[in-house]
């Protein structure tokens, strides 16, 4: 099972790759980081974890829901005074790709195939001591309203399970 430490350490937070992207996909994303406003009573009990926990995503940045994912995080790393990986880039496979490919690994990063991503954006959260994975929001947040709100659930979850372990 890959954990953490197969995640370069070495790429972009979430805020530096928006940055550095290209003028064509820059502007939806700095449109949605200036306008979203997190939720401050989240952002609260997600200081608790900062050290526990860390997360990483893995997207395509002309995927609509990473345009609207991303940004989130990056406010969340500046509120929360953290640093989430972002591996961004990911390039659906040519017409030739074999059966069951989601994804071309090149270009895309390797993180992909180790990580089985088969949607963008993928949210990865790790327990920050094991290395190992806790886990994932594909696409979007599919229990809670927000993506602040949804990484906060799952985390409670893990711990109160670690707590009664």
């Amino acid at each position: 099972m890959p954990k953490l430490m197969d995640v370069s350490e070495d790429c972009a937070t979430c805020s530096e790759y928006i940055e550095q992207m290209g003028r064509i996909y820059k502007h939806a994303f700095m449109k949605v980081k200036e306008n979203y406003q997190l939720k401050s009573d989240v952002i609260e009990k997600l200081q608790n974890y900062r050290e526990q926990y860390e997360i990483v995503v893995l997207f395509a940045d002309w995927c609509g829901d990473a345009r609207n994912a991303v940004p989130v995080l990056a406010l969340l790393e500046e509120r929360l005074g953290i640093r989430i990986r972002a591996l961004g880039g990911m390039k659906k496979p040519g017409p030739r790709a074999r059966h069951g490919v989601h994804w071309a690994v090149p270009p895309s990063p390797k993180e992909v195939d180790i990580f089985g991503i088969t949607s963008s954006p993928t949210i990865l959260i790790f327990d920050r001591n094991s290395g190992e994975e806790i886990a994932r929001i594909k696409t979007k947040p599919r229990i809670k309203p927000t993506i602040e709100e949804e990484i906060l659930f799952l985390i409670e979850q893990h711990a109160a399970v670690q707590q009664n372990s």
